[in-house]
């Protein structure tokens, strides 16, 4: 046998091929699944195999009607059988011998099964090849409105990766023996990779609004999360949009990049403008017809938003920590006594000259403290914060604007006004020390 292997490796393959040769010479028969233009053996071509190295990851073959042997890697072949075996394999093959196929669309995904909603296998990138082996029947993919036109394929990548493929954004050509192309190349040639939409795919979005919270450090809790997103699913092939006031979820077949320039999510209701490589605006059509869109962002690399939201909770507990330092408890004679403990609960005696104009019917002083609206800078030269007192017997909140001092707590009812944005889903928040709010003082 002509040795094929690398001088380091001789003796192992050596070793190998007599352990697998010596009784019978050839150890089996496989189904050429993938051309070998070197050689010019076509797929669908029986050979003998030699020998299979897990090491190298090929087996041993002979070229049919010669002596020659060569490897070949593991996926180019179906698994060694008898060559009775190896004939019905080949059958298989038959309708789409020499079929090949490129793809047109940028994360194609391919499927454990024909099944849009399969776990994907592999995700094509355009112009990639790959061998059409059969169709098989399955569930025929929709753009929302019709089924798309194809049909499923089985394929197999330049990997090895076997899986189901629907051909809608598949162009099937022939290639020759010789690795040249014949019926169908015409058709199946397309343009270069899209670079934009490599980027768009590649990146996580978040909502716009995130990077003006995280620029001025007020970070409004309830608004930003590590769930608020859009996710293009490049390597899941789900695409995701989680906002406050939407949340979807669809399998897709593709992206393509339509005459209006915006990049469609086949299959869904989704398509995205590109602003340039940092903002995108998410487009989105209803079950009703009704389009609306939202802006997205990338943030700046190594940006961690679970870690902004802990120093973000960090902050708010100091501030009232620091609020609570000089009692914990402070007493008026008009407005009672309020007692902080550490864990942000409160207790409110005699506070009824403040029912209802401040403080509703019917509560009984017990609740929990909220540190969460941000004073507007022309309050800052004279209160510290703004806090919220959330009685246990409601859901209303009482906010007032706070200054701690060398003798107690000085209070002052606020105004805060929530208007919603419908573009972000989120309210905009505003708060404001009226001309005749309420001043409480406390001494501890």
């Amino acid at each position: 046998m002509k040795s094929i292997f690398k001088p380091a490796l001789a003796a192992v393959a050596l070793s190998a091929a007599f352990l697998f040769s010596s009784c019978s010479g050839i150890i089996g028969y496989s189904v050429l699944l993938w051309n070998v233009p070197e050689q010019s053996l076509a797929d669908g071509t029986i050979v003998p195999v030699y020998v299979k190295s897990n090491i190298s990851h090929v087996y041993v073959i002979g070229v049919p009607e010669t002596k020659e042997k060569i490897e070949v890697p593991l996926w180019k072949l179906s698994e060694p059988e008898s060559k009775g075996r190896a004939q019905q394999t080949a059958r298989r093959y038959e309708n789409y011998a020499n079929t090949y196929a490129k793809c047109v669309l940028d994360g194609l995904p391919i499927r454990a099964d024909k099944v849009n909603t399969s776990k994907q296998v592999y995700r094509l990138k355009k112009n990639e090849i790959v061998r059409a082996l059969y169709e098989g029947e399955g569930a025929v993919p929709t753009n929302g409105k019709q089924n798309l036109e194809g049909k499923w394929l089985r394929v197999l990548t330049g990997d090895g990766t076997l899986g189901w493929c629907f051909s809608h954004n598949l162009r099937l050509f022939v290639m020759n023996a010789d690795g040249t192309y014949g019926d169908g190349a015409e058709e199946a040639s397309v343009q270069e990779t899209d670079e934009v939409m490599e980027k768009m795919l590649a990146t996580k979005w978040y909502p716009d609004y995130y990077s003006g919270m995280i620029s001025s450090r007020r970070i409004d809790l309830e608004y930003f999360t590590t769930d608020y997103m859009f996710d293009t699913g490049a390597s899941s092939g789900t695409v995701t949009v989680k906002l406050p006031t939407l949340d979807l979820s669809y399998p897709y077949a593709g992206v393509k990049r339509g005459t209006d320039g915006d990049y469609y999510f086949e299959g869904t209701p989704l398509r995205v403008t590109v602003r340039n490589s940092r903002v995108i605006v998410l487009k989105y059509t209803d079950e009703r017809g009704m389009p609306s869109s939202f802006n997205f962002v990338a943030l700046e690399e190594g940006t961690d938003i679970a870690a902004i939201i802990e120093d973000e909770k960090h902050e708010r507990e100091e501030s009232y920590l620091a609020m609570r330092a000089n009692g914990p408890t402070f007493r008026s004679s008009n407005y009672g006594t309020l007692t902080f403990d550490e864990d942000a609960k409160f207790l409110w005696s005699g506070f009824n000259r403040l029912v209802p104009g401040v403080i509703p019917r019917g509560i009984k002083g017990s609740g929990t403290v909220q540190m969460k609206y941000f004073i507007p800078s022309n309050l800052k030269s004279e209160w510290d914060g703004v806090v919220s007192f959330i009685f246990d017997e409601s859901a209303t909140e009482v906010n007032f604007l706070y200054k701690t001092e060398s003798s107690g707590l000085r209070l002052a009812v606020a105004e805060v006004e929530k208007i919603m944005n419908e573009a972000t889903g989120r309210n905009r928040v505003t708060v404001t020390l009226p001309v005749n709010s309420i001043v409480l003082f406390f001494q501890n």
